[in-house]
């Protein structure tokens, strides 16, 4: 693996205004931890929009026969407020770096057009995910958004030069296999089960709560689409290692912005919530989310993409806790296998490369305990 270039002076101290120190490619444990604390983060974030939803459709069902429900929150209003507040804080920060002479250099071409890759396949990709949140169990909306991982550990060979492995090859294939039986699931549920897995929601036309089947076909393939952009999303974010975090985080969130009022212009109109229980979690949804974001991207910056996506998937596992105690969200026998068989392979794959990180970060102790015997026996 290459070394990453010494870090920008101006991308540390953007690191230092939030509290956080600036990520070296010596430090890829730290890195990983920061990815686990992302997923734990998003996990948070998916409480709350989904709890938002549960909310708003129990207020609907108490209304008095004949009264006009009230206008329910969907994907574009979960990016919206996702991007929003994201979008006035890296303003801010950026203004003040300003403001105090310490703006980074000029954007070179190709950083622009990295920058404007990862914002828009980021928001679509940011769409698609929140899609799945609402329409299939969050343990399977989550599986699917980080099964980027498996694209990241066969691409990084091609557009990053980082080794490849028959190992990794092996893995990424095992995992994918296992996203596609989830997937199958839940686009040919005929073929593979004769129930889909369930969770509690609410019946629109009669405005009363029950359980019916998580999601359509559809919903599933919506879902999965935001895995495969967010692979590619991640790798224009290895690709700006000199940009400053603040600047690729505000790609994404002003370009999340501008793709949920373009939807409310052109699809749909935009519903703001009109009940305050139901507004304060959304609110309170975007705040895990910003944290979640600023950790993703200090941890891909600062480590092997492969490595770091690791710790990827520790999201599924976060939200299918989340789903299960707190929604009663239940999924099938062979969505546990699918799931289960990604998950292994998801975590197995980056640990199998003998030069990745992690080979370096488990070979330190031993060199730590040869240089104290050499120590001791010197004496």
């Amino acid at each position: 693996m290459k070394p990453l270039p010494a870090p920008d002076s101006s991308n540390s101290a953007s690191c230092s205004s939030l509290g956080i120190e600036e990520l070296s490619d010596d430090k890829p444990a730290r890195a990983l931890l920061m990815m686990v604390a992302a997923h734990f983060c998003f996990s948070l974030m998916l409480f709350f929009i989904k709890s938002a939803q549960k909310l708003q459709l129990s207020i609907n069902a108490q209304l008095p026969p004949g009264s006009i429900p009230l206008a329910t929150f969907g994907t574009w209003e979960s990016v919206l407020f996702r991007s929003f507040p994201m979008t006035l804080i890296c303003i801010c920060i950026i203004a003040r770096r300003k403001a105090a002479g310490h703006m980074h250099r000029r954007l070179e071409k190709r950083d622009l057009q990295w920058l404007i890759t990862r914002g828009v396949v980021g928001a679509i990709s940011m769409a698609c995910f929140f899609y799945g949140t609402l329409h299939i169990p969050l343990a399977l909306s989550s599986l699917f958004a980080n099964s980027s991982v498996f694209l990241i550990g066969i691409l990084a060979h091609f557009l990053l030069k980082e080794r490849l492995t028959p190992e990794r090859i092996l893995f990424a294939l095992g995992g994918l296999a296992g996203v596609a039986l989830v997937l199958g699931t839940g686009v040919l549920p005929e073929y593979f089960s004769s129930s889909h897995a369930t969770s509690i929601a609410a019946n629109s036309a009669s405005n009363q709560q029950h359980v019916r089947t998580a999601g359509q076909p559809l919903d599933y393939l919506i879902s999965f689409i935001s895995g495969v952009l967010s692979a590619i999303a991640y790798f224009s974010v290895r690709k700006m290692k000199s940009v400053p975090s603040n600047t690729i985080i505000l790609s994404l969130s002003a370009s999340g912005v501008l793709l949920a009022l373009l939807a409310g212009v052109f699809l749909e109109p935009l519903h703001i919530p009109k009940d305050p229980g139901v507004l304060a979690l959304l609110c309170l949804s975007s705040l895990p989310a910003i944290l979640a974001q600023y950790l993703m991207t200090w941890s891909f910056q600062s480590a092997e993409a492969g490595f770091v996506a690791l710790g990827q998937y520790s999201g599924p596992v976060f939200a299918a806790l989340i789903g299960t105690v707190a929604f009663a969200e239940r999924l099938t026998p062979l969505q546990w296998l699918g799931a289960s068989l990604a998950i292994v392979f998801g975590v197995m794959m980056p640990l199998v490369d003998e030069r990745s990180a992690q080979g370096r970060l488990l070979a330190r102790p031993q060199r730590v305990v040869q240089a104290l015997k050499e120590r001791i026996r010197s004496r």
